[in-house]
C-alpha cells in the first residue's frame, strides 16, 4: 500500500544529523540533484520493528523505476541465513534476468542452482568481484538502485557481495538503500562497513508521536474518533503497522481482532530472529512482564540478547516494557504456539514462580495448563499449592490441579491426602460432588492412612450431608484416637450445633482453640462458641470469640471449613440478639471476601445468614430474596441437612408476606430425613408451624412448635438461647384455638428464662401476655413491647404489636389514640411487605383513605430539608408533636413549624396523608 502519512525521521551522514522530516515526497529523479540519496552513495534506513522501513524502501524503489533506473530488490530473512547466495539469487532475478540488464556472470547460474562445486572463501571473493564489476559496468549506461530489506539477515556469501559493492560505490553510478534495526547487536562486517562509510546517509524511523496518531485516527475514522485516541495510542504505541490494522478492525468490527491486529503483531515476530518469538511466547504464557534473567531461564537464551529484544519491542511500540499493550495480541501469540511448546512453558513458569514465592493461584494455573504435573514436583509442594489456592476464590483451579496430581500419584497414603484435599476443593463448589470421595476417605480413616486434620474435615462434610452411619463410625474412631484428645471438646461442641444427640459433654481443656489450633480448627472453635450460646446464652465473651473466628476467616486462615465455621459464628451472634454485628460482618469484611462464582457455597452460606438476620428485623422481602439466593448459589441437594436454614426462612417470609401458595410449594419440597435430627431442622419446623397457623391448621402448627421444644429438651439445649422462639409460636397456636391458659403458661415460661433469648423474645412474650390479660393492663404491656421491637428494629413484630395496641386503646374508648396507632401499624406493615397483616387490617378499597394522596412526584420528598424529613418521618409513624419533640430534643413549636412547611411542600393537609416512604428514614428514631 502507498505510504500515506508523514513519518518523523532523523537523517545522518557519518552520524551527523541533517535534520528535516521525510515524507512520501522522496526524490530519486534524474539528475539526482538534491535528492536524499545519490549515485555513489548508500542510504541506511534504521528503526525498530514495523515502523515503516519496508514501506519507505518500496517508495524509493518505485520512484527510481519511474525515473528510468534499473531497480533490483531483495528481502533478507532469518530462515534463509544459511542459504548461500540467497540474497544474490533475488538480486539476480531483478538484474541479470531482466531485459536490458547486465550480462550474466559466468558460473553464477550453476551456483544459484546448487549444481556447481562448493565454493571456498577465495572463490566467493572472486565471484563477488565479478558480480560487482558487472553491475558497475552496466550502471555506466543505466543508473542502478540496489534495495535490500532487513540486511542483517543476509547470508554470509551475499553479505560479502554487498560489502564489496558498498566499498566501490563512490566510483559507480549505483545507489544502495538498506534497512536494518541497529538496536539489535550483529557481528556482520557489512554493518560495520556501512556505519563507517563516508558516502553513507542514515534515516532513523520511530513510532508515531501522540499528535501524529491523533491525525491518522481522525483522518481514518473521523473527528468523532478523537476521544479514542488515547486508547488507540496505548494499544499501538504509535507503531504504524499495528495502528493501521487496529483502525481497520475498528472500522469494520468496532474492536481489535486476532485476525487483524493479532495477526499483524505476530507477523512482526515471525519476520525476525527466533529469539523474538521465544521471548514473546514466554511473556504470553506468564501473562505479565518478567526480567531478562527469568526469561532466560524460561526460553534457554542468554539474558543479554533477551534484554536487547525487550528494548527493541518497546522501541517499536509493540510492547510496553515487556507487557502486552492489548490482550488480543497475547491471545494471538498463545493460539499461534504449538501445544507442546505451550505446555513446556507452563511447566517452567510454574517452577519459576514457585521458587520466587509468587501467589499459589498463579502457580496452580500454570500447573493445570501444563497438562501433566512434572515429576520434579513433590506431593508436599502440590498439596501446599492446592491448599493455598483453595483458600481464595480459585477452588475450580485447585480441583483441576488435585485431579491431575491424584491420577499421577502411585502411593496410597499420598493418594488419600490428595483425595481429601480434592474433596475440600469440590466442597466449595458443590458439596454434592464431593460426596463421591466420602466412602474411600472413610475407608482410608479406618485403615489409618488419613491424618487427623483431614479426618476432622471429613466429619464436617458427613455432618452436613447427613451421613449418620458414617458419622457415628468416624466419631468412634476419633474418640478412640489418643492424638484427637485435644480436639475432642471442640468436635463435641460442633456436634452440639448440628446433631446435639450425638454429642458427648466434655470438660473444656485449657486454652482450647488457641493459637496452636490445627488447620481445621476454626470449624470446631466456631462450633464451641455457638454451643456455648445454645447452652448458656449470649455473653460478652461469646461475642468476642465469635468475632475472632470471623476475623480469622476474613484473613483466610481456614482453608478447609470456611463455610460451616462462618455460619456457626454468625448464628452465635444472631441467636444472641446481635443482629447488628452479624449484619455488619455479612455486608462488610465477609461479604467482600465471601467468594464469587468460583466459591458458590460461601456465597450461599452468607445469603442464608442474611436471610435469617432479615427475618429477625422484619425485612420480609429481603429475607425472601436472600433465601432464594442461598438456594440458587447452591442447589437444595448441595445444602444437605442445612437446607432447613434457608428453606425455613423462605417459607416463613412468604407466609408473613401473604404468599401462602408459594409458601405451600416450598413446604411440599422433599427434605432429608436427617434434617429433623439436626439443629437446622428447628428452623424448618418453626417456619412450617407458622405456615400451618396461617392456613388455619392450628393443631398441625402446635405440633411443629412443640416438637421444637421437645427436641431442644432431649438434646439438653433448653437452658440457653433457643434457635427459634418455639414457645411463642406454640402460645400463638393455643390462642388461635381459644386456649388462653395454655398460652399463658408458655408465655410465663418464656419470661422466666434468664434473659437468654434477648429483648426480641421478651417483646413477643409481652404481646401475647397482653392478649391474655385484662383490657386495662394491655396498653402498658404492649407499649413496653413496642419499645423493645423499635430498639431491635423488628418491623414485623412492631407492626403486629402496634395493631394490638390500637385495639387495646379502642377497647378503652381512646378512639383518637387508637386511630393514630392503627395508622402507624398499617404504615409499618406496609413498609416490611407484611401483606398478611395490612390486607387483613384494611380492605383494599379503603387503603387510599389510610395512606392519603401520594406526592405528585418522587422529587417532592427530596425537596424536604434534613430536619423536615426527620420530623415528617416520625409524624408518618403516628407520633404526636410532643413525642416528636422529645425524641429530637426540640420544642413542640419547632415541630409544628416543620410540619407546616412539610405539608406545603408535599401539597397535603393532614398528617394522615404523609407518604409511607418517609417511614424508612426514621426506623432508628422510632
Amino acid at each position: 500500500m502507498p505510504y500515506s502519512y508523514a513519518m518523523p525521521v532523523n537523517t545522518e551522514r557519518n552520524s551527523r544529523p541533517l535534520g528535516g522530516v521525510l515524507n512520501t515526497a522522496v526524490h530519486l529523479g534524474h539528475p539526482f540533484g538534491d535528492s536524499l540519496v545519490r549515485p555513489g552513495e548508500a542510504l541506511l534506513v534504521d528503526g525498530p520493528l514495523a515502523c515503516g522501513k519496508t514501506t519507505l524502501l518500496r517508495s524509493f524503489a518505485e520512484r527510481a523505476s519511474e525515473s528510468g533506473y534499473l531497480t533490483i530488490t531483495a528481502t533478507c530473512s532469518p530462515s534463509e541465513r544459511d542459504l548461500p547466495f540467497g540474497v544474490v539469487s533475488q538480486l539476480a532475478r531483478g538484474a541479470w534476468k531482466s531485459p536490458g540488464g547486465p550480462p550474466e556472470v559466468p558460473g553464477l547460474p550453476d551456483i544459484l542452482r546448487g549444481a556447481g562445486d562448493p565454493v571456498d572463501r577465495a572463490g566467493i571473493a572472486r565471484l563477488c568481484h565479478r558480480l560487482c564489476t558487472s553491475l558497475i559496468d552496466h550502471a555506466e549506461h543505466t543508473p542502478l538502485l540496489l534495495a535490500v530489506d532487513d540486511v542483517r539477515h543476509s547470508d554470509p556469501a551475499s553479505a560479502a557481495f554487498l560489502l564489496q559493492l558498498v566499498r566501490r560505490l563512490d566510483s559507480a553510478r549505483i545507489a544502495a538503500v538498506f534497512t536494518d534495526d541497529l538496536s539489535l547487536s550483529s557481528s556482520l562486517p557489512l554493518r560495520y562497513e556501512l556505519l563507517r562509510a563516508q558516502h553513507l546517509r542514515r534515516i532513523g524511523l520511530g513510532p508515531l508521536s501522540p499528535g501524529q496518531v491523533a491525525e491518522v485516527v481522525v483522518a481514518e475514522l473521523g473527528e468523532t474518533a478523537r476521544r479514542h485516541v488515547g486508547d488507540i495510542l496505548a494499544a499501538t504505541g504509535g507503531n504504524r503497522l499495528l495502528l493501521h490494522t487496529l483502525l481497520s478492525d475498528y472500522r469494520e468490527y468496532g474492536e481489535a481482532r486476532q485476525t487483524g491486529y493479532g495477526q499483524s503483531f505476530l507477523s512482526c515476530l515471525h519476520r525476525n530472529e527466533p529469539i523474538f518469538l521465544d521471548v514473546v511466547r514466554a511473556l504470553a504464557v506468564v501473562g505479565s512482564a518478567l526480567p531478562a534473567a527469568d526469561l532466560a531461564w524460561l526460553t534457554g537464551h542468554e539474558p543479554e540478547p533477551i534484554s536487547q529484544v525487550l528494548a527493541a519491542l518497546t522501541g517499536a511500540g509493540l510492547m510496553d516494557e515487556g507487557a502486552f499493550r492489548q490482550e488480543t495480541a497475547r491471545l494471538s501469540v498463545l493460539n499461534d504456539m504449538p501445544a507442546q511448546a505451550r505446555r513446556t512453558l507452563h511447566q517452567r513458569a510454574a517452577r519459576l514462580l514457585h521458587d520466587q514465592g509468587r501467589p499459589a493461584a498463579t502457580i496452580a494455573r500454570h500447573l493445570v495448563r501444563a497438562g501433566q504435573i512434572p515429576d520434579s514436583w513433590s506431593a508436599e509442594v502440590l498439596l501446599e499449592v492446592a491448599e493455598q489456592v483453595a483458600v481464595g476464590e480459585e477452588a475450580s483451579i485447585a480441583v483441576d490441579l488435585l485431579e491431575q496430581s491424584f491420577e499421577q500419584c502411585p502411593h496410597e497414603e499420598r493418594r488419600a491426602a490428595l483425595r481429601a484435599k480434592l474433596a475440600e476443593a469440590e466442597w466449595k463448589i458443590n458439596p454434592s460432588t464431593a460426596t463421591r470421595h466420602h466412602a474411600p476417605l472413610y475407608g482410608a480413616v479406618r485403615a489409618g492412612r488419613l491424618g487427623l486434620p483431614d479426618s476432622v474435615t471429613l466429619l464436617m462434610q458427613l455432618l452436613w450431608k447427613g451421613g449418620l452411619s458414617e458419622v457415628e463410625g468416624l466419631l468412634a474412631h476419633l474418640r478412640a484416637d489418643p492424638a484427637a484428645t485435644d480436639q475432642l471438646h471442640a468436635i463435641e461442641a460442633a456436634l452440639t450445633c448440628t446433631y446435639p444427640w450425638l454429642a458427648e459433654r466434655r470438660a473444656a481443656p485449657p486454652h482450647h482453640g488457641g493459637a496452636a489450633a490445627t488447620r481445621a480448627a476454626a470449624w470446631p472453635r466456631a462450633g464451641t462458641v455457638l454451643a456455648d450460646v445454645l447452652t448458656g446464652g449470649q455473653t460478652h465473651d461469646t461475642v468476642r470469640r465469635a468475632e475472632e473466628v470471623l476475623r480469622e476467616l476474613q484473613l483466610g486462615h481456614d482453608p478447609a471449613c470456611h463455610e460451616q465455621a462462618g455460619l456457626f459464628a454468625l448464628l452465635a451472634l444472631v441467636y444472641g440478639g446481635r443482629n447488628d454485628l452479624a449484619s455488619a460482618w455479612c455486608e462488610g469484611a465477609l461479604g467482600e471476601t465471601g467468594g464469587g462464582p468460583h466459591v458458590p457455597m460461601r456465597q450461599a452460606v452468607l445469603s442464608a445468614a442474611r436471610s435469617e438476620i432479615a427475618l429477625r428485623r422484619g425485612d420480609l422481602a429481603e429475607a425472601a430474596e436472600q433465601s432464594r439466593a442461598a438456594l440458587t448459589h447452591a442447589s437444595p441437594g448441595a445444602w444437605g441437612v442445612a437446607i432447613g436454614l434457608p428453606l425455613g426462612a423462605l417459607i416463613l417470609a412468604c407466609t408473613r408476606m401473604g404468599r401462602h401458595e408459594e409458601a405451600g410449594f416450598h413446604v411440599a419440597q422433599t427434605v432429608p430425613n436427617a434434617m429433623f435430627k439436626s439443629s437446622y431442622g428447628l428452623h424448618y419446623l418453626y417456619a412450617r408451624g407458622h405456615y400451618f397457623l396461617a392456613a388455619g391448621r392450628h393443631q398441625a402448627a402446635l405440633a411443629d412448635f412443640l416438637l421444637c421444644g421437645e427436641l431442644l429438651t432431649d438434646w439438653g439445649l433448653s437452658s440457653g438461647c433457643d434457635p427459634v422462639p418455639w414457645r411463642i409460636g406454640a402460645a400463638e397456636a393455643w390462642l388461635a384455638q381459644g386456649n388462653h391458659d395454655q398460652a399463658r403458661i408458655l408465655v410465663y415460661q418464656q419470661l422466666s428464662r434468664p434473659h437468654t433469648d434477648g429483648a426480641r423474645a421478651r417483646g413477643q412474650s409481652l404481646r401475647l401476655l397482653a392478649a391474655t390479660s385484662s383490657a386495662k393492663r394491655r396498653p402498658q404491656l404492649l407499649n413496653e413491647a413496642v419499645g423493645l421491637f423499635t430498639e431491635q428494629e423488628d418491623k414485623y413484630e412492631l407492626a403486629r404489636t402496634l395493631w394490638d395496641l390500637s385495639q387495646a386503646y379502642h377497647a378503652l374508648g381512646e378512639k383518637k389514640q387508637a386511630r393514630r396507632t392503627m395508622r402507624r401499624a398499617w404504615h409499618v406493615a406496609k413498609m416490611c411487605d407484611a401483606a398478611s397483616l395490612y390486607e387483613e387490617w384494611l380492605p383494599a378499597d379503603d387503603q387510599g383513605h389510610a395512606t392519603g394522596p401520594t406526592p405528585k412526584s418522587d422529587t417532592a420528598i427530596e425537596r424536604l430539608t434534613h430536619s423536615e424529613r426527620r420530623v415528617a418521618s416520625l409524624a408518618a409513624m403516628g407520633y404526636t408533636n410532643r413525642e416528636i419533640a422529645g425524641k429530637l430534643y426540640v420544642t413542640a413549636s419547632t415541630v409544628e413549624q416543620h410540619l407546616t412547611r412539610v405539608f406545603r411542600k408535599l401539597d397535603i393537609k393532614h398528617r394522615e396523608q404523609l407518604p409511607t416512604e418517609l417511614y424508612a428514614d426514621r426506623m432508628e428514631l422510632a
